[in-house]
Formats: structure tokens, C-alpha cells, sequence
């Protein structure tokens, strides 16, 4: 389970600027700060990859870790996680980054590649150092221990928020919990919680759904209901059936995508891939994690209001949406143990060890699916700074995070050689 922060897509740019040797200009040589990412506690620091000393952009990232500056005859600190890894930006006056020498006092701990590129093994102390012939800076660096990571124990595109707030009105137990929203024009699913004044206006839960056509026949009406019913299978309309139904109004009800028998391996996959959009007769279909949460976790006799709202009106968004192969006819997050889906991990293509020449272009074509197997290799992130005027080893790792928050990362070895 991920929780939702507005912050979530901060983003920064950096431009590596490079002069030649003869030049007396301030060379800074290029590094991509990016983000701290925390997924269950554990941070990565990720950088643009970069394959020349000229000007390159980066890919959009999250909120952007402070540097380790290394200046010449000056020392400065840096602190990482185990398992994170950071990339040193050097300030040159006089010569190029090429002729620099990096090294590490302790390899345990932290090892440094040819491009400056840190990698924290364990916990401990270690200090780099980058020299060469009128340079010479040091970069103490201490690793702590990273937090373990905790397994999701539900995988969702929902957006979740303010679960503090629900505790703490789960011990005063002074009212229903929970009222449930549901915007016919966004196809978005909101679930609130009270605040201190008893207003159900503190949201907890978004999710992706799809309501009525807005056709004479199917259109979920607007209007305040209550929860009334529940059922773990239900037959639906056009003879197939739903999972984990909860009625709010009459034949109106919030259950899974439509199966065509009552089995988990039954899905109609074409009406999943419809999610996101008008597509039920009246009814709001849900991916079985939120059908699934509705069910175990609405109340009987929860409030809850069908509204016809334009986009960007819900508090919390609208989740993303997931696609699947219509040969296997499962729900991705469907938590039962027989799903196909629910150890599929996002793959990462094309990540092979590479000798190159020195100077020579370096172009990797590495590609990144989803759990599902749909295309995401714009969201790779990239950590490395692989120099092709520098002979030496570099490493670079590519790492993606799919809608359903599982991640998956890959390294390959860089060797430039004369």
C-alpha cells in the first residue's frame, strides 16, 4: 500500500557544463542530482545517465538530494543510506575531469567508480578521494543502516492519504468511519473520514473506476444513498458476474470488473482495460483491490453521494489505470494466491555488460514493462555518469516503479578502454 502525497512528481534539471583543458574557466562537471525516493523507507539518490562531457538534459525525477562538492585542498562530508548511491560533482579550475583518479578507503563499506559514481555497501565510514595532478579533494562519507523495506500487503493504483487521521477516528468510534463519493464524470471513487468537527471532508482513499454510460438506459444516477447490501459473487446484468458487490441503491452497486463465470480466472478482459471510462450500465466497476477494500471496509448504512463533477474537482486526483493482456484473464491485483500476476514484477530489457572504445559513442537501448506487460520505458530513472573520454570501469543502473508501486532495477558495466 503506497500513500498519496501531492508532492509526489517534484521535479529538477541539471546541465553539465564542460570547457577544455587549456581553458581557466570554472569547469563543472556534470551530474544529475536527483531524488530521494522513498519507497518503504528506503532512499535512492537517482542521476541522469551521462555518455559525454557536453550539455545533457535530464529526465524528470523527484525531490533532489544535496551534493558532495569536491573542491580542490578541501574536504567535505556526505551521508547515505546502504544500498543508495550518489554521484560526486567535482569543481575543476585547471584541467579536465579526465585526468582525475578516484578511490576509496574502504570498499566494504563504499566503493567509487572512473565517473565518480558512489555505491554504499554497509554501514561504516569511508572517505574518496579524487586527485590528480594539481588536484587533490577529499569526500568523508558515513553510511547508516537503510530502513527495511515492508512488502505491500495490497497492490492498487489507489491514492491513500491521512491515515493517521483514520486511527485516531478509528479509537473515538464516535460515528461512521468512512463516506464514500463517487464523481460519474471522472469516473473517481473518494473515500472520506471526519474531521474534528464530525464533517466527512478529510479524504483517504482515491480510486479508478468506471461508472455509466450516460445513456438513457445505463447511467449511475446522482444522488445520496447508503450501503444496504453485500454479496462476495453477484450476478450482474448480461448474464456474468462481479466480485466483492456492495449495493448502494437498488440494483446499483460498486463490485469488480465482470467475469463471465463465478471464478477468478474468468475476468472480461476488454471491460477492464475500459476502466477510467463510461462503460457500465449504472453500476461503478472497481480493479478487485478497491472493490475488494469497498467491501471489507464500507459499512453497512455508509453514506454515500454520486456526483457529476469536471475534472480536477476530486480531492485526491484520479488514479492511473492499468491495462492487461487479454490472455490472461485475471485482475493484477486480485490478492488471491493462483493469480499470474501477483509475483510479476515490472522487466527492465537490455541491460547487458558493454566494452567500448575510448571516445566511441555509448547508446544503450534498454527498455522497461510493467507487472502487466505494457510499456513504461519512459518512466526509467537512470544512475551513472559514464565519461567516453575517460579510460575506465563505470556502472550504470536503471530502475522503474510501476502504477501497482512494484519496482525493479538492473546494472550494467561500463568499460572504456584505449
Amino acid at each position: 500500500m503506497k500513500e498519496f502525497k501531492v508532492m509526489r512528481n517534484r521535479r529538477r534539471r541539471l546541465v553539465l557544463k564542460s570547457t577544455r583543458r587549456r581553458n581557466k574557466k570554472l569547469l563543472l562537471f556534470g551530474m544529475t542530482l536527483c531524488a530521494v525516493v522513498l519507497v518503504g523507507g528506503i532512499c535512492g539518490v537517482c542521476f541522469k545517465l551521462l555518455s559525454y562531457s557536453e550539455p545533457v538534459s535530464t529526465p524528470e525525477v523527484k525531490v533532489p538530494a544535496e551534493p558532495c562538492v569536491i573542491e580542490n585542498e578541501l574536504t567535505t562530508s556526505l551521508i547515505l543510506n546502504s544500498g543508495e548511491t550518489s554521484i560526486l560533482t567535482v569543481a575543476l579550475e585547471d584541467e579536465s575531469f579526465d585526468a582525475l583518479e578516484f578511490s576509496s578507503s574502504n570498499e566494504d563499506v563504499l566503493t567509487v567508480d572512473s565517473g565518480g559514481r558512489l555505491d554504499a555497501k554497509k554501514e561504516g565510514e569511508a572517505t574518496i578521494t579524487a586527485q590528480s595532478k594539481s588536484f587533490l579533494g577529499k569526500c568523508n562519507v558515513t553510511v547508516k543502516k537503510a530502513q527495511k523495506e515492508q512488502k505491500s500487503s495490497e497492490y492498487t493504483t489507489a491514492f491513500i492519504a491521512n491515515l493517521d487521521i483514520v486511527e485516531k477516528n478509528k479509537e473515538d468510534g464516535s460515528q461512521d468511519l468512512y463516506s464514500v463519493t463517487v464523481n460519474r464524470r471522472t469516473n473517481t471513487v473518494t473515500v472520506y473520514t471526519y474531521d474534528d468537527n464530525g464533517d466527512y471532508v478529510v479524504p483517504v482513499r482515491a480510486m479508478v473506476c468506471s461508472c455509466g454510460e450516460f445513456t438513457d438506459e445505463n447511467i449511475t444516477p446522482t444522488g445520496d444513498y447508503s450501503v444496504y447490501f453485500k454479496n462476495r459473487w453477484h450476478a450482474l446484468f448480461g448474464d456474468v458476474y462481479g466480485q466483492y458487490v456492495t449495493g448502494f441503491s437498488g440494483h446499483y452497486l460498486f463490485h469488480s470488473v465482470p467475469y463471465k463465470q463465478t471464478s477468478e480466472d474468468s475476468l472480461k478482459a476488454d471491460e477492464f482495460n475500459k476502466l477510467g471510462t463510461n462503460a457500465s450500465q449504472g453500476c461503478v466497476r472497481l480493479m478487485i483491490s478497491d472493490a475488494k477494500w469497498i467491501y471489507d471496509n464500507i459499512d453497512m448504512h455508509t453514506a454515500v453521494t454520486v456526483i457529476d463533477k469536471t475534472a480536477g474537482s476530486d480531492a485526491l486526483g484520479t488514479p492511473p489505470v492499468l491495462k492487461v493482456d487479454e490472455e490472461i484473464l485475471w485482475d493484477p491485483t486480485d490478492p488471491n494466491k493462483n493469480n499470474p500476476y501477483k509475483d510479476s514484477t515490472p522487466v527492465i530489457s537490455g541491460v547487458n555488460d558493454v566494452t567500448i572504445k575510448k571516445d566511441s559513442d555509448f547508446d544503450s537501448k534498454v527498455t522497461a514493462t510493467d507487472s502487466c506487460g505494457q510499456d513504461i520505458t519512459d518512466r526509467l530513472e537512470v544512475v551513472g555518469n559514464v565519461v567516453t573520454s575517460k579510460v575506465g570501469t563505470y556502472y550504470v543502473t536503471y530502475s522503474v516503479t510501476d502504477d501497482l508501486g512494484k519496482t525493479e532495477k538492473a546494472t550494467m558495466t561500463v568499460t572504456v578502454e584505449k
